[in-house]
């Protein structure tokens, strides 16, 4: 086919005309294009337009063109879709007319004989009429027929609106995977985001401050988002790890508060609490203020008074700028029962409630002026004076914060109004009326009692400030609602100048104390115990004003408490049992927010302690009353009850049979002195003391049962001197013996006694009886006196040291059972714990105090929540204690261990343990020593439980700064994220290996048997010490524990090696020597055999037995006996010995029988034997050692026979 002949070059000319073609050279070049085999088709898809501006037609020439050349291409399109439907077949065409056309219809399959199996699925990617296909030509056509059209100054491009669209990739996911139109738009978003800001997409949330919902700090975001989900809040990560807590002991409250666990509390991240803190903008910087935070710039601000372009700016509607501003039906309105210094004025007294903040509290405050069209409806401020900007300030800010707080704008003005309020009281300055960092902090104590106790914001309000009197709308006020709620029949209670009495008057009816009792749900013995608290308080005697701050202070009083689930007596008995005086003024009284750092109490900590002391309660199973009755000092009874008089009964029954006597000592065989009498002797006072008084009751000693032997010998050896001088000094030990057993009995018996007695009296075992006497400071000796005493002078009433004591008994057994308090427990407590458990205190004494009864109770705990039992705890606590100063290997290898310990102990990870230690402990030392300690290292075992976060990642979130700390708040976010991305498997503890820190190895260097008594006798004990890579350890504390001899503790050298010299005492046998290192178990050395001198062993004369006299009667046996000892006197136990029988001459032939002839010593180291002879005669018997050969002979011995009788 010639390129005149092509059909489309045909209808070309047929369109123009050869004379036109020549004329015109646009239509030449075209026909030229498609003469030499151009297509027709992309002339179509670019369309008339491209025609001419690509091929210089004109423009009517270019649409006759494109409208024939249309429907030319359809034709052809056509023609090639059939023709690939039913390929190169031809199809037979049957008669269309008579009796042969009579055939069924038309039907595709009979017409197109389409390859349905060579073709690809409808759906594929490269068909023809897939999506795919059909968004490719949408593609196509957009970028060929509407982009090249219009202004290209004007026109934004499809690939510079979406820069990310040349780069998708069009495949099989892309294509059929399911996808929300979210996740696509956050994505387009986040690259056109990307390509048009130079900084991070971070940075930019962060910086931006419209609309109103920013800034957005993703990070914040994360870790609050991770916090909320386990029912937490960042603030409560915060109060998990500081030391200080808990808020309520006296020691603890009066410092400064956790400010930052306050600030994450409010659920405000860094940005937006700088948002709200920030100096107010001054004028100069208007165009900025106005155009980061209304995203509008000069001469357009100036609008910002109009209502409608106001609420378009800050996305509110009239109905809620009316809110905002409390005017309208949102105006405030003045409780009727109110003496008020001012008369109301025509304008809504916004400024006075609902809006304070946002008014700066003056009067009139901002108001709409309405206009016939609504449209024109004005604020009455100027957005170019410094008035108006700072009241638009404080608008912005405020609404932002409503919206962070989800509550409605007259709350949060509520909750602004009351902490700013309070926070001026204590600087007695007025109000500055800007949000504070203290502010903020009063805003987080709002949102963690509003989240845990459903607190709202006009009890908040009181607790912090005092009642509304404004009411809203058809809402009455704070006031009226508590007060005057309960119908119009009744006399409302109105406050202004009058009094009302403190005490009421018995039989009178006080109509002003009856509608505060109705008003607060209180009976009159309740407003009693109120009244002289706010009496107190207020520094009044027997009258009260009736103004709001003092109506104010008794609401408060009722309102937190039960806000606590405690009555307002309850709530009053733990301020003042807490704090005393201070503590209770501070909520009685006028409360305040302290601006700076104060050693007194506010409100917000006073509130805190309370808090904490009730979550320590719950957390414990101790009814909050049971708590303060136990910290309170018992008061004074004025009659004996039921149970003291039996116990007085029993003491008195039994007490004779345990008291020392001169029949006791006569009964035990001490001679008597004649009419003196040894008690006296006993009593006497010598050196500053005596070891009886005059009941025959036995004196306390303080030290040990050694020690107390020791001082009673001293004693009893001038007694036995000056009473039995007469005796031989002989027998002066004999005695002293006697006498000091007699007296340890009667000690021992009148313990027994009081063990009995007083465990039924106190209701506790008898083994926690001498425990907790000691905790009552008291001693048995003088409980026993003061009983007898009061016994002897036939009292029946109460009163003195005696009941003082039986009440601190009472009180502390009750402590001791109810919170489960072991016998050790206790004792180890009153002998070292007092002093170090609570803080190192080398002065303290043992006591009952609200920080002693908490940490008792978080030792209990630790019990519940471990996997051990309880005495691990307790020997870990007493061996930490007692360690001395260790520093390197030694300080490092106590740290291992105690981490080792804890962790196998409460079922944690030795990693978790080691990352609490490293940032509880911040002297260095990171071994866990006291309770304080082991609280907190609780709490953050207890909430890595709850939330399934490690200790880490808990003490990263609790330590985030109330600042700004970019680096620190991503790390806390990632960690949390990781925390919540793993899989939440049950906890499994791997336990640590004490044994796998170090290799020790122990070896006796010399002889492993020694001579007791023998001077300079010792053995070596050699100790290796090296870590598990065999590296030696210098410094390690190696301790010794022996039971036959002595040895010295002391540390390894440079080789990780120490040698002890181990030195025999006086008692023979096997000593099982043990040795461990600092927090690490005993172990076993090698055994040492304390033994007698075998080469010296022989038979002292005087060990052994005497002979007979005279001659043996015939057929009577004599018993001898002898004692083996050798040069040091050490006896010679289990020694083999043989006993021989010489004849005097001349009678050699004479018979002695030796039963047994030979044997070994016993454990006294005697050998016994008996000897007879049957025909008589005179023997000289021996005895002889079958080690040395040492022999010993006895002097003859005569038996009666045939030669004896000669």
């Amino acid at each position: 086919m010639t390129a005149a002949s092509r059909p489309v070059v045909q209808m070309f000319e047929q369109i123009f005309g050869e004379a036109q073609i020549a004329e015109d050279a646009g239509l030449g070049k075209l026909r030229s294009y498609l003469e030499q085999g151009g297509s027709i088709f992309p002339l179509v898809e670019k369309g008339a337009q491209a025609l001419v501006s690509e091929h210089q037609l004109s423009v009517g020439d270019a649409q006759q063109l494109i409208r024939r050349a249309n429907s030319y291409v359809t034709y052809i399109r056509r023609e090639f879709i059939e023709h690939t439907l039913k390929g190169d077949k031809t199809t037979q065409t049957d008669p269309s007319s008579g009796l042969l056309s009579m055939v069924d219809g038309p039907k595709y399959e009979l017409i197109f004989g389409t390859p349905f199996d060579d073709m690809c699925p409808p759906e594929a990617l490269e068909s023809c009429i897939s999506p795919v296909a059909y968004l490719i030509d949408l593609l196509r056509w957009v970028l060929l027929r509407i982009e090249p059209n219009g202004d290209a100054e004007e026109k934004l491009l499809l690939h510079d609106r979406r820069t990310d669209l040349k780069l998708l990739s069009v495949d099989g996911p892309a294509v059929h995977q399911a996808v929300s139109s979210v996740d696509i738009i956050i994505a387009v978003l986040e690259k056109f985001i990307t390509a048009e800001q130079p900084g991070s997409i971070e940075d930019a949330l962060i910086t931006a401050r419209y609309p109103n919902g920013l800034p957005y700090y993703q990070h914040w975001v994360t870790i609050d988002g991770v916090a909320r989900s386990k029912g937490l809040s960042v603030g409560d990560f915060g109060r998990t790890i500081d030391l200080s807590y808990p808020y309520f002991l006296p020691s603890v409250v009066s410092a400064a508060r956790n400010t930052r666990a306050l600030a994450h509390a409010s659920r405000l991240g860094p940005y937006q609490r700088n948002l709200l803190t920030e100096p107010m903008y001054a004028l100069s910087h208007a165009d900025e203020f106005y155009r980061d935070n209304f995203d509008t710039v000069r001469p357009s601000w100036a609008n910002l008074n109009q209502v409608s372009y106001f609420g378009e700016a800050t996305k509110l509607g009239a109905v809620e700028i009316e809110r905002l501003l409390s005017v309208g039906d949102f105006a405030p309105v003045r409780s009727a029962n109110i003496d008020y210094v001012e008369d109301p004025d025509v304008f809504a007294e916004s400024a006075r409630s609902g809006s304070v903040y946002i008014n700066a509290n003056v009067h009139p405050g901002i108001r709409i002026n309405y206009a016939e069209q609504g449209f024109l409806n004005r604020l009455t401020i100027q957005p170019e004076t410094q008035a108006g900007l700072t009241a638009i300030d404080r608008m912005n800010r405020k609404l932002r914060l409503d919206n962070w707080l989800e509550l409605p704008s007259d709350q949060v003005d509520t909750l602004l109004s009351a902490a700013i309020r309070a926070e001026a009281r204590s600087t007695d300055s007025a109000p500055t009326w800007k949000i504070s960092a203290n502010v903020v902090h009063a805003l987080g104590l709002f949102q963690h009692l509003r989240e845990r106790y459903r607190c709202t914001a006009a009890d908040f309000a009181v607790i912090v400030d005092q009642l509304s009197i404004y009411g809203r709308g058809e809402t009455l006020s704070q006031f009226d609602q508590i007060f005057n709620g309960q119908g119009a029949y009744r006399e409302p209670l109105k406050l202004g100048e009058g009094l009302f009495p403190v005490t009421p008057v018995p039989g009178e009816a006080d109509l002003t104390i009856s509608q505060l009792c109705n008003g607060l749900g209180i009976d009159l013995q309740t407003y009693h115990y109120l009244a002289l608290a706010v009496a107190g308080a207020y520094k009044r005697e027997d009258t009260l004003l009736l103004t709001p701050a003092i109506v104010s202070s008794f609401c408060r009083l009722v309102i937190l408490p039960r806000l606590f689930n405690m009555t307002p007596v309850e709530g009053v008995l733990m301020l003042t049992l807490l704090g005393g005086q201070q503590w209770l003024d501070g909520l009685a009284g006028v409360p305040l927010i302290n601006a700076s750092a104060s050693s007194k109490p506010d409100v917000l900590s006073l509130v805190e302690a309370m808090d904490t002391c009730v979550q320590w309660c719950e957390q414990s199973n101790l009814p909050v009353l049971w708590v303060l009755q136990h910290i309170a000092v018992p008061q004074r009874v004025s009659i004996a009850s039921e149970s003291d008089l039996q116990f007085f009964d029993q003491i008195t029954n039994l007490l004779p049979a345990a008291r020392l006597s001169n029949d006791a000592f006569l009964s035990a065989g001490v001679p008597s002195i004649g009419s003196a009498s040894l008690m006296d002797f006993l009593s006497t006072i010598r050196d500053g003391r005596g070891l009886v008084d005059h009941y025959g009751l036995v004196l306390p000693y303080a030290g040990t049962l050694e020690e107390y032997e020791a001082f009673a010998r001293s004693k009893l050896l001038w007694v036995v001197e000056n009473a039995f001088g007469g005796l031989d000094k002989s027998v002066h030990d004999s005695l002293l013996n006697t006498m000091l057993a007699v007296i340890l009995q009667a000690r021992d018996a009148q313990v027994s006694l009081l063990k009995e007695t007083l465990a039924v009296y106190a209701g506790i075992p008898a083994g926690h009886t001498i425990p907790i006497l000691s905790w009552a400071k008291a001693t048995t000796h003088f409980l026993l006196d003061q009983v007898v005493s009061h016994i002897a002078q036939g009292r029946r009433d109460a009163g003195g040291p005696l009941f003082d004591l039986l009440a601190e008994v009472r009180r502390r057994s009750e402590v001791a059972m109810t919170l489960n308090l072991s016998a050790e427990l206790l004792q180890d407590y009153l002998d070292y714990g007092h002093k170090v458990w609570f803080g190192k205190d080398p002065n303290a004494e043992p006591e009952l105090s609200v920080r002693t009864l908490y940490y008792l109770s978080t030792l209990t705990r630790a019990f519940d929540l471990g996997r051990q039992p309880p005495q691990k705890l307790l020997d870990y606590l007493r061996q930490v204690n007692a360690l001395p100063e260790v520093t390197g290997n030694g300080l490092r290898l106590a740290q291992q261990a105690s981490a080792i310990r804890l962790a196998e102990f409460f079922g944690w990870s030795t990693q978790d343990v080691r990352d609490s230690l490293k940032l509880i402990d911040k002297s260095g030392n990171l071994v866990l020593g006291d309770l304080i300690e082991l609280d907190l290292l609780m709490r953050v075992r207890v909430l890595s439980g709850k939330t399934g976060m490690d200790a880490s990642t808990i003490f990263q979130i609790g330590n985030l700064p109330e600042t700004v700390d970019k680096e620190a708040y991503a790390k806390a976010a990632e960690l949390a994220l990781l925390n919540e991305s793993r899989a939440q498997a049950p906890l499994v503890h791997a336990p640590g290996d004490l044994k796998a820190l170090v290799k020790t190895r122990s070896q006796i260097i010399d002889s492993n048997s020694l001579i007791a008594k023998k001077p300079g006798e010792k053995a070596t004990y050699r100790v290796t010490v090296t870590d598990a890579a065999d590296i030696p350890l210098s410094g390690v504390n190696v301790y010794w524990q022996t039971t036959l001899g002595t040895m010295r503790n002391k540390a390894t050298d440079i080789k990780g090696q120490v040698e002890v010299e181990y030195r025999p005492g006086e008692v023979m046998g096997t000593d099982q020597v043990l040795y461990w290192l600092d927090l690490f178990e005993p172990e076993p050395a090698g055994p040492i055999d304390i033994v007698s001198d075998a080469q010296s062993m022989g038979f002292p004369g005087e060990l052994k037995s005497p002979i007979p006299l005279g001659i043996v009667p015939r057929g009577q046996e004599v018993e001898l006996y002898a004692t083996a000892e050798d040069r040091y006197g050490n006896l010679g136990k289990d020694v083999f010995l043989k006993w021989f029988a010489v004849s005097g001459a001349p009678a050699n032939a004479n018979q002695a029988i030796i039963r047994p002839p030979d044997g070994s010593t016993n454990q006294e180291g005697q050998t016994r034997v008996v000897v007879s002879s049957p025909t008589g005669g005179t023997f000289i018997f021996s005895v002889r050692t079958d080690g040395n050969g040492s022999e010993a002979y006895f002097e003859p011995i005569t038996f009666a026979g045939d030669e004896a009788g000669q």
